[in-house]
């Protein structure tokens, strides 16, 4: 029991995250005049993508472990 309930909170947590990157993958860039602060946003936008993609690997493979 207490395996499935770890199990259950790790998973809980990676849907957190997921919500969190699906919250901001629309934001457009702001531009504020600060290269490096719109370099930074540009950045989270490209990583948005692949780091959603590693999350769900993640929690299909979590999800599959007995």
């Amino acid at each position: 029991m207490k395996h499935d309930s770890l199990k259950q909170q790790i998973i809980h947590e990676i849907d957190h995250r997921i919500a969190l990157l699906e919250e901001h993958q629309d934001d457009e860039v702001i531009v504020t005049g600060n290269q490096y602060e719109e370099l930074n946003q540009a950045i989270k936008k490209v990583i948005n993508v692949p780091l959603h993609k590693e999350l769900d690997s993640l929690k299909s493979y979590i999800d599959q472990l007995s």
